[in-house]
């Protein structure tokens, strides 16, 4: 290993590898994917891996390498555009590609979750971009014999305005070799208020390949000599194999092996559809474990039964309330089914797969094969959607398993009902409370209990569980998780989108039991500036005061993390069993936005999915088995069903804050609000049924 401050030209080069005539430039700071303090290493540290390059070529394209995995979320761009806008680079000579894992660098940089790719990374890619350019000025200064501080860029060119003179990049890269290389960590960085590529609204990078159909999804690699294959996993959870027969599967055109693995019976085949008519011909013999009585009513039984029956004394001339709210297991439903292409021979693996967490597959596929993380190669593809299924990798560590047993490269793939059923589940939950106001109609009790199924790492002190108002005695108490063989995981917001929409519910019961206005009360007792900010905003676009139809209601409810604060007003009619929404207005402070085209995008998918969770979805258990299997009984938001969705941005601040969770926990609440206000009925339970409002 080179230590950063014995980075020299000469070794600089050599890390980066031959560019021809061109120029790059790599970055030698570990990039941290939790949290924001430790995006940067110290300067001193001699265990550095090149996380991030820049390359311009020789007809002045410019590459930048992202190493995050791109789901949907559009880092792809963002991360460009940092990098372009402190190398004040043309937009248009920009183009991506994606780094793979490496064993050093791969836990630690090129992990996706938590909304933090363009957190960590908002100074390293602004770093990168101000280094180059700082050595393409320096280049062209030395050529002119001026001062570098007295030449200026933009758009791709170095300018010396005293005497006129100007160079595009591209003809300054042989010189530019030659500069020393900048410190990262202390080379100066442009004033935002400067900023012309940052914060103004993009397409995203690589559209034009989506449209098309020419950007390579995990689901579209094509290795030679690949087979494809599907797997019969136990259709119980806790099941396992006892015996199988494949006589049949093997008399199916283009099936050519079938294969016991860790997790069920692979069938390999020439084409995909054979693989899938072998396997349904493949007779097997499950033992179904010890759930086969497991269902959803027994979960929740085990839920409720962690309740404590305390209740706090209500003030004198109050009022007190009490009310429960219980939400259904989640699945992730990505558009792109999980799939993983692997080719283990001699010794080594390669893996082509769509992940959020590159590292944890290398690690995992080591594990699996009794070989070195080194020896696993990791291809980070385009993902079709991650919401953090992606974050767990067992679909990479079962091709690793078919090719090891088939001898071949392996493409598996999981069918609809595969992914449906063989999920890592949002946990089911179920939320108590009890609540008092004064005899002015103030809240004065607030004791919340909450119960989880295990799977999000909930703790006592967990501190987003909290209310965020400011209550004169409020009390959360979360129980621990119970432990049912129901396979969980994070899902988009991850505890948020458990707690969030029960407080907001609960608060909404509080405000009208005290006779307030539930948007008053909030701006009332909410501590947070930017909450405020985003509350009374997101009323004023809705026209709170307004009133509406008979059967028809508003509801609000707002959220701040991962650094942004965010309010969600919906609008939406009740006829017969029947809800439709109308509107949802969504205000969000998101400290900088460095593309706002993309954090709409973002917070559209959020309502979106909101809206489903609230109106249609649930993951329910019967018999052991997952009862929904694909789109016609795990209902999502479909396009004539989508109301009309209005998202408007503030930037208050210079951080930069995540998008992918925090537009998704305050809109089942609102919906839950807005139900209430038009039919005077409370929700208990999350999908919204008509015959079930209390």
């Amino acid at each position: 290993m080179i230590a950063e401050r014995e980075v020299t030209r000469r070794n600089f080069l050599k890390i980066v590898g031959s560019v021809g005539a061109g120029f790059a430039l790599g970055s030698f700071t570990a990039i941290s994917g939790c949290s924001p303090k430790k995006a940067v290493a110290s300067s001193g540290s001699r265990d550095f891996a090149p996380n991030g390059y820049l390359k311009i070529e020789p007809d002045g394209t410019i590459t930048v390498t992202i190493f995050k995995s791109d789901m949907g979320q559009g880092v792809r761009t963002s991360m460009a555009m940092l990098v372009a806008e402190e190398l004040d680079a043309d937009w248009d000579a920009i183009k991506v590609v994606q780094a793979p894992a490496s064993a050093a660098a791969s836990v630690q940089g090129l992990g996706v979750g938590g909304s933090s790719s363009t957190q960590t990374t908002l100074t390293q890619m602004r770093q990168i971009g101000a280094a180059a350019k700082t050595m393409l000025v320096a280049a062209a200064a030395q050529g002119w014999g001026v001062d570098p501080s007295s030449c200026t860029t933009s758009n791709g060119i170095v300018m010396h305005e005293a005497s006129g003179r100007s160079a595009p990049y591209k003809d300054l890269l042989s010189a530019a070799n030659t500069m020393p290389v900048p410190n990262l960590t202390t080379v100066r960085l442009k004033d935002p208020k400067t900023f012309k590529i940052v914060g103004k609204p993009r397409n995203r990078i690589d559209n034009p390949l989506v449209v098309t159909g020419k950007a390579k999804y995990g689901i579209d690699v094509k290795i030679d000599g690949m087979k494809y294959a599907v797997i019969a996993r136990p259709p119980t959870m806790g099941g396992s194999l006892k015996s199988f027969d494949a006589a049949e599967a093997k008399k199916i055109e283009g099936v050519t092996d079938v294969v016991k693995v860790a997790s069920g019976v692979a069938v390999v085949a020439t084409n995909t559809w054979a693989a899938i008519k072998g396997r349904n011909a493949l007779k097997i013999t499950w033992d179904p474990g010890p759930n086969p009585n497991l269902d959803t009513a027994s979960i929740l039984t085990q839920l409720k039964s962690m309740l404590t029956t305390q209740k706090p004394a209500v003030p004198a001339g109050g009022k007190s309330v009490e009310a429960t709210l219980d939400l259904p297991y989640l699945a992730h439903a990505t558009m792109e089914p999980m799939n993983a292409v692997a080719d283990f021979r001699d010794g080594r693996c390669d893996i082509w797969v769509g992940t959020q967490n590159p590292g944890g597959a290398q690690q995992d596929v080591a594990t699996l094969l009794g070989i070195a993380p080194k020896d696993v190669t990791v291809n980070v593809m385009l993902v079709g959607g991650g919401f953090g299924r992606r974050g767990t990798v067992d679909y990479a560590v079962e091709a690793a398993d078919v090719s090891r047993a088939a001898k071949a490269p392996i493409k598996l793939l999981w069918t609809r009902e595969d992914d449906m059923r063989n999920d890592f589940y949002r946990p089911m939950s179920h939320h108590s409370f009890f609540g008092a106001v004064d005899k002015d109609g103030n809240p004065a009790v607030w004791l919340q209990q909450a119960v989880l199924t295990e799977g999000n790492g909930m703790m006592k002190t967990e501190p987003n569980a909290q209310t965020i108002y400011a209550l004169p005695a409020a009390q959360c108490l979360i129980h621990g998780g119970i432990k049912p063989p129901v396979r969980t995981g994070a899902w988009r917001s991850v505890i948020n989108g458990n707690m969030v929409p029960a407080n907001e519910c609960f608060f909404d019961v509080l405000a009208h039991l005290g006779g307030k206005d539930p948007l008053e009360l909030r701006l009332k007792l909410v501590g947070d500036p930017r909450l405020k900010t985003v509350l009374k905003m997101a009323a004023d676009k809705v026209g709170w005061d307004k009133p509406l139809p008979p059967g028809s209601g508003r509801g609000i409810a707002c959220f701040n993390g991962y650094l942004a604060a965010i309010a969600h007003v919906v609008e939406l009619t009740v006829k017969g069993d029947e809800i439709h929404v109308d509107r949802v207005v969504a205000v969000i402070d998101v400290g900088m936005a460095v593309n706002p085209r993309g954090i709409e995008a973002q917070i559209q998918g959020c309502i979106s999915d909101g809206l489903a969770t609230a109106l249609r979805a649930e993951i329910t258990v019967d018999k052991g088995e997952i009862v929904q299997s694909s789109w016609d009984n795990y209902l999502w938001m479909t396009p004539e069903a989508m109301p009309k969705v209005e998202v408007y941005i503030i930037q208050t601040g210079d951080k930069v804050a995540g998008m992918g969770e925090t537009g998704y926990p305050s809109v089942p609440p609102a919906v839950a609000n807005a139900v209430f206000a038009a039919t005077g009925k409370r929700v208990r339970k999350f999908p919204i049924k008509v015959s079930e409002l209390v």
